[in-house]
């Protein structure tokens, strides 16, 4: 088994080197056949410059890359598309998710052998965050309960790049995102092509001051954290919307039926009635919209995987 391990960067310069030699010295110990493709996601410093110093002294790591910053999910596409390794890994090139991740993911996939796609968690028990500032750790932790709320799955990290993939599996997914949402977006198209997914515990840790150069400016995150939140719920609420939009409309209608028998029971009484009916008609109308959405909603989704599907196999043609 060969394993590919694709790790993109951008403004690196204060670590870039430091983190392949530590990465590729990690490898060493791995006991499969290996290769690292380092991807330069258009950066504007000497980053690049840093890791092929690094790469022209070990001929197992490759530096790819173009001029214009593309972003997280296009990097991760282009590198995955130089690799020939059976099984890619995907994570950051400092190694933030544990030294020997690329290790635990490669032997995962011999405790599952049937996996398609495993998924590094901290947040299964077991792992965990350390160095990484409160309020990013309850970002990540909400944000993940909400996004598998509306998928109805027991996955615990949607939004982590640590991954790995039997490289046949992942090529047949058509994946569009240029951003950090392709995280989101193989998540959900994994799922819905019947992937048997799996998770392990890791411990997430940010270490930018041992790999710092000495005198090298304070790294700073990529992550703009107003534009992750918006995206990740509207990606939360339009991932499966039936799911929450057919229990709001069951319970509208539920709600209409005792202002109907209270309506039907003043009329019987001599007492005003038509308030009470028109509120249990425009609940129950409410509802039955909703439900008509929901449904709606739901079949739109099974035509989406439908077209992810025919997609798919044009694309398996076309190869």
């Amino acid at each position: 088994m060969k394993v590919s391990i694709v790790c993109p960067f951008y403004n690196e310069e204060a670590i870039i080197e430091a983190a392949i030699q530590n990465m590729a010295t990690r490898l060493a110990s791995l006991k499969h056949d290996w290769e690292l493709i380092v991807v330069n996601d258009g950066s504007r410093d000497q980053s690049a410059d840093f890791a092929r110093r690094v790469a022209d002294k070990n001929t197992r790591i490759k530096i790819a890359g173009y001029e214009q910053n593309r972003g997280r999910g296009y990097a991760l596409r282009h590198g995955i598309g130089l690799a020939d390794g059976d099984i890619i890994v995907t994570t950051e090139i400092d190694l933030s998710w544990g030294e020997d991740i690329v290790h635990r993911l490669a032997e995962a996939f011999e405790k599952y052998p049937d996996a398609d796609m495993i998924v590094a968690s901290p947040n299964l028990p077991g792992g965990g965050y350390k160095n990484v500032p409160l309020k990013r750790v309850w970002i990540s932790r909400i944000g993940n309960m909400i996004i598998r709320i509306g998928q109805g799955r027991e996955m615990t990290m949607y939004t982590g790049m640590t991954r790995a993939y039997k490289r046949e599996a992942f090529l047949s997914l058509p994946i569009d995102e240029d951003e950090k949402e392709f995280h989101l977006e193989v998540a959900q198209k994994a799922q819905a092509f019947g992937f048997k997914i799996y998770e392990i515990p890791c411990l997430l840790e940010w270490k930018d001051a041992k790999l710092a150069r000495p005198g090298a400016a304070q790294r700073k995150s990529s992550s703009k954290i107003q534009k992750l939140i918006r995206t990740h719920m509207v990606f939360a609420a339009a991932a499966a919307p039936f799911r929450y939009i057919l229990p709001l409309s069951i319970a509208m209608i539920g709600i209409s039926i005792p202002f109907g028998i209270w309506a039907v029971v003043n009329l019987l009484m001599g007492h005003p009635s038509a308030l009470v009916l028109i509120t249990g008609m425009m609940l129950f109308l409410i509802g039955f919209i909703a439900f008509a959405i929901g449904m709606l909603s739901y079949q739109n989704q099974l035509i989406q995987r439908d077209l992810w599907r025919i997609r798919s196999e044009l694309m398996q043609r076309k190869d």
